[in-house]
C-alpha cells in the first residue's frame, strides 16, 4: 500500500469523519459540539500540508495522523507555516478575503477549502461578514470552477452546488431586506415579515435566517453608503428602489453603465442617505425611485419621503456644479411644486401599460444621443410634461396609438448639469443596448467628460 493511502487509512480509523475527496486530498469533518468545523490535508510528492488545524482536541492528532510537514489556514489570527510552498501558486493558492481570512485552492485537484466563506448545513454566521464583500468573494470562488468544496463548516460536496447555494442565500437575504428598506419598513417590521422562499430551504430548519442576521443586513444597508471614496474614478451616490421597482434588478441594470463610464457607484436603498453631507463627497447623483414610502403597509396611505432639507441639498448640489441623472419615475409623487421638481424640469402625470413602444432620437447632435438610433423595448411609457424654456428634449417615446411624450432631456442649472431619461422600468428596457449607451453618454455628460 502506498504510504499516503496508509496515512489516510490510519486517520480514517481514528479521527472523526474522514474522506478522500480527490487524489491526494483528504477532508476531515467534526461534530456539532465543534460547530461542524472542517479541516484536511494535501499530499504532495515532497511534503504533506495540513489545511486548518481542526478543533483543539484533535489538533495534535491531525498533525500526527496526516504526517503534515507544514500547515496553511483559512481563519484569521491563526499561525501558519508553509516554507516549501511560498509563492508556488501551482500547488496551493491563498485567496484572501477580509479581516485576515482566506480560502485555500488546490488547482491540481480542483479542490477548494472555503473557510468562513461557505457554510453547508449549520447556519452561516452572517453577522461576521460584510455581506457585499462576501458576495464579491463568492463570485471569485465561482470562477475557479472547483470540483469539490470543503466548507468551513458542514458537509462538503460539488463545487458549483455549494457555491451557488451560498450566493443565492446571501443575495436573497440582502434583496428582501433592501426591498423592505425602500418601503420605509422599520427593522422590527423587516424581521417580523421576513420569509425565505421554499426553494431556498436545503437544511430545514437550520438555514432559516435568524433575527440577528436580518438586523445585521438592515444595519449594513442603512449605513452611510459613501465610506471609501475612489481616487481613480469619479464617485456617484446612486439611490434606487421603491414599491414597484425592486432594487436588485435596478442595480444590475445600472451598474454596467456606471462601470463603462468609469464611475465608482455608491448604491443605497435608504432615502435617509440623501443628505448634503453625502452629496458633498461625490460629483454625481443618480436617482431611480419614486417619492413614496409605505411604512404602515400597502393598505395604508403612502408617505412622501423627501424633506425640505433634502430638496435643498439636491438643488444646492446641482447648482453648485454637481451632475444629476434623473431616471424613469424619479419625478413621481415628490413634493408638489417644490424646488426638487422645479429643478428636474418636468413632472410625473402617469404612464401607459406595459408594452413595446418606440423611443425616437429627436436631437442627434447632443452628446447624450451620440451613437443612438431609435429602439423598441417592453416598458412603461411615461408621459411627463417638459419645461421647454429650460430643458432641451433629446428623446421622444411613441406608442402604437401614436401617443408621444418626452423620453429624455438635458440642461445646465447653475454650474451643474441635469439629464432625465424616462425609460427603465423592466429588465428588458434597462438592458437594451441603446438605453445602456444613453446611460453611459448621460453619465459622462453630467460629469463634463
Amino acid at each position: 500500500m502506498h504510504w499516503s493511502l496508509l496515512v489516510y487509512a490510519l486517520a480514517a480509523a481514528e479521527l472523526p469523519h474522514v474522506e478522500r475527496v480527490a487524489p491526494g486530498v483528504t477532508a476531515v469533518g467534526f461534530a456539532d459540539k465543534f460547530k461542524s468545523s472542517n479541516a484536511g490535508w494535501v499530499e504532495f510528492p515532497d511534503r504533506t500540508v495540513l489545511v486548518d488545524a481542526g478543533p483543539a482536541p484533535y489538533t495534535a492528532e491531525l498533525l500526527q495522523k496526516s504526517k503534515a510537514h507544514s500547515m496553511v489556514t483559512t481563519g484569521a489570527g491563526a499561525a501558519e507555516a508553509l516554507p516549501a510552498l511560498a509563492g508556488d501558486t501551482d500547488r496551493i493558492v491563498r485567496i484572501e478575503y477580509s479581516r485576515g481570512r482566506r480560502a485555500i485552492w488546490i488547482p491540481s485537484q480542483r479542490v477548494l477549502f472555503a473557510g468562513d466563506l461557505i457554510t453547508n448545513g449549520p447556519r452561516a454566521d452572517v453577522a461576521a461578514h460584510d455581506t457585499a464583500e462576501w458576495l464579491a468573494a463568492l463570485d471569485r470562488l465561482k470562477k475557479l470552477d472547483a470540483a469539490v468544496v470543503v466548507p468551513g463548516r458542514g458537509s462538503w460536496g460539488s463545487g458549483s452546488q455549494l457555491i451557488d447555494r451560498q450566493i443565492r442565500f446571501v443575495q436573497e437575504l440582502r434583496r428582501q431586506v433592501a426591498y423592505a428598506i425602500t418601503l420605509g419598513s422599520s427593522v422590527d417590521s423587516t424581521v417580523k415579515d421576513f420569509l425565505l422562499p421554499a426553494s431556498y430551504y436545503t437544511w430545514m430548519p437550520y438555514d432559516t435566517p435568524r433575527p440577528e442576521d436580518i438586523r445585521h443586513v438592515y444595519a449594513e444597508l442603512t449605513a452611510a453608503p459613501v465610506r471609501k471614496l475612489s481616487t481613480a474614478r469619479d464617485n456617484a451616490l446612486v439611490l434606487i428602489g421603491d414599491r414597484f421597482h425592486e432594487p436588485e434588478h435596478l442595480e444590475e441594470g445600472l451598474r454596467p453603465a456606471l462601470e463603462a463610464a468609469n464611475i465608482e457607484a455608491h448604491f443605497t436603498v435608504d432615502t435617509a442617505q440623501l443628505t448634503a453631507a453625502n452629496l458633498a463627497k461625490v460629483k454625481l447623483l443618480v436617482i431611480l425611485r419614486d417619492g413614496m414610502l409605505w411604512p404602515d403597509g400597502f393598505d395604508k396611505p403612502y408617505k412622501i419621503w423627501m424633506t425640505p432639507e433634502q430638496e435643498k441639498a439636491v438643488v444646492d448640489f446641482v447648482e453648485s456644479g454637481g451632475g444629476f441623472l434623473n431616471l424613469h419615475n424619479s419625478m413621481g409623487l415628490y413634493p408638489e411644486n417644490g424646488p426638487y421638481l422645479k429643478l428636474v424640469g418636468g413632472r410625473y402625470i402617469g404612464h401607459g401599460p406595459l408594452e413595446r413602444f418606440r423611443v425616437e432620437v429627436v436631437d442627434r447632435d447632443h452628446p447624450v444621443t451620440q451613437g443612438l438610433s431609435d429602439w423598441f423595448a417592453a416598458d412603461e411609457q411615461h408621459t411627463p410634461p417638459i419645461d421647454e424654456k429650460r430643458a432641451k428634449m433629446l428623446l421622444r417615446n411613441r406608442s402604437d396609438e401614436g401617443k408621444t411624450a418626452a423620453a429624455g432631456w438635458a440642461y445646465e442649472p447653475g454650474k451643474g448639469r441635469l439629464c432625465h431619461l424616462a425609460s427603465g422600468h423592466t429588465r428588458e428596457a434597462l438592458g437594451h443596448p441603446m438605453y445602456q449607451r444613453a446611460l453611459v453618454n448621460a453619465l459622462r455628460w453630467c460629469l463634463r467628460k
